[in-house]
């Protein structure tokens, strides 16, 4: 059975929950996202978005950590 791919971060509203799902991203993006906590199954808040959109501050565990929205795209949630 295929695994769902879920929704992209980027459609995350403030203050909404998720879990990741997928990260598509590979190489040194990929390894980028994954030294930030960013992995599969992680329970993830987005605590806001720059004015501009860019970049999100999302809340991992107990940390605070902000990725740009290139790099939210490459992660597909479930909420």
């Amino acid at each position: 059975m295929a695994i769902s791919r879920g929704i992209a971060l980027t459609s995350l509203q403030k203050g909404e929950k998720a879990q990741i799902l997928q990260i598509t991203s590979h190489g040194e993006l990929g390894r980028r996202i994954r030294d930030l906590g960013l992995i599969p199954g992680v329970s993830i808040s987005l605590l806001g978005r720059a004015p501009l959109g860019d970049p999100l501050a999302l809340r991992v565990a107990d940390t605070t950590v902000a990725i740009r929205k290139r790099e939210a795209q490459a992660i597909f949630i479930k909420r």
